[in-house]
């Protein structure tokens, strides 16, 4: 089977030559999964040389053309001979396969401010706005170096649809209850997730708003906030440049597009590598030692950059005026970097992001619906010269951004 690759406007072409059968059904299947991976949702196969099909191959048509429904994209069989044509008549595809290269192209069409700057290219969806953007900074973030947390630090609070948060927590009932267990949590969309300390093979825990079943998470300390995102970005990294786009610089886009000193943001991206760091056990009763070697006994650092995909969910807040409430809570993001932020991520398998607007908490309760968190962390750049790893790069994903309207400090 030799397959050549045609880009398009807004898809890409792939000429198939040869036997889709069990020989070649998986190098076809690879050749699409890669495909998606670079970027191209849109995807044709042109049958003009295809001389035969097996049930293998049709399973791999069924298998990828479900995959890129799923994330708003396509696929399509184009140019057909009479022998494939009929095969896939016979099978009940051709109603949903057959298609034209043109018919391919339009379906990508979008209406969105498109805004090319630095390393990504980013379409831009104004959304309602009935409840303007608030936050609760909860607690004393400084506890964690100096005196550890107590039962007085410990506050519940809830995360129901059309809220957000992030910071240090448990799934349970009291500070007795979690005193082992606290770690870094993040939530959106009416999902919370939680990474637990009281063992360092524990896996990330998750709750997902169900009627009147809402997550609570027990905090040492919280970013909490509710309201309407004022913008939906989509963005992607350009072609002739790394193919990434460093976190940092996506937080300073967000925050242009937004028109704020201060914005909240969660983002659904596809990831290259994530840094940062997790706690290893609770700083309830203890403060976390910030030098060497103790450091190495309570916090889990990223030590290199993996090499394969991921999909990222990030929660976030940034400044470049710090408000006095937010100051304890805040870091620069990178060294001498204009922008103060706050920002937890979880880690879930690869998956591409479905492409153009996308409802918000339809789009974070998806991605549970499919797959579970790997890791929790709190995500910080490492510059150091030589050893660092860097900082969080993305290729492609979808944003939510707004202003924050309200701050305060309880």
């Amino acid at each position: 089977m030799e397959i050549t690759h045609h880009p398009r406007a807004d898809a890409l072409e792939l000429r198939l030559t040869g036997r889709l059968d069990a020989t070649w059904a998986d190098h076809v299947s690879k050749t699409i999964e890669t495909a998606v991976r670079g970027g191209s949702h849109q995807i044709v196969l042109n049958f003009a040389g295809v001389q035969y099909i097996s049930s293998l191959g049709i399973q791999i048509l069924i298998s990828h053309y479900k995959r890129l429904k799923a994330v708003n994209g396509s696929l399509m069989v184009i140019e057909p001979n009479e022998v494939t044509r009929t095969i896939l008549k016979a099978v009940g595809l051709a109603g949903i396969l057959f298609g034209s290269a043109q018919a391919a192209t339009a379906a990508a069409t979008t209406s969105a401010k498109q805004v090319t700057r630095g390393s990504a290219v980013y379409e831009v969806y104004p959304q309602a706005e009935t409840v303007p953007l608030s936050c609760n900074f909860i607690g004393e973030p400084e506890k964690l170096g100096s005196t550890g947390f107590s039962e007085a630090d410990c506050r519940p609070v809830t995360f129901a649809n059309g809220s957000f948060g992030l910071g240090l927590g448990a799934f349970g009932e009291g500070f007795a209850d979690c005193r082992n267990r606290f770690g870094e949590f993040l939530a959106a969309g009416g999902c919370a997730i939680t990474l637990p300390t009281n063992d360092m093979h524990a896996l990330p825990d998750y709750v997902v708003e169900e009627g009147v079943f809402v997550p609570r998470v027990e905090t040492l300390y919280a970013l909490a906030g509710s309201g309407d995102f004022a913008s939906m970005v989509r963005f992607d990294a350009t072609a002739d440049g790394p193919g990434k786009i460093a976190l940092s610089e996506l937080v300073e886009a967000l925050m242009d597009f937004s028109g704020a000193d201060v914005a909240a943001f969660v983002v659904l991206a596809e990831a290259a590598g994530i840094v940062g760091a997790t706690l290893r056990r609770s700083p309830a009763g203890g403060a976390v030692s910030l030098s060497l070697p103790g450091v190495r006994d309570w916090l889990s650092f990223t030590t290199e950059r993996s090499s394969e995909r991921s999909l990222a969910l990030l929660v976030g807040i940034a400044a470049r005026t710090v408000p006095s409430d937010a100051a304890a809570f805040l870091r620069p993001m990178k060294a001498d970097s204009p922008v103060q932020a706050h920002i937890h991520a979880a880690v879930f398998p690869y998956r591409p992001v479905q492409r153009g607007e996308l409802p918000f908490r339809k789009a974070i309760t998806e991605v549970f619906a499919s797959s579970t968190p790997s890791a929790v962390m709190h995500v910080m750049a490492d510059t150091r010269p030589f050893e660092g790893v860097g900082e969080t790069d993305l290729v492609r994903g979808a944003c939510w951004v707004g202003p924050l309207q309200a701050i305060s400090r309880g």
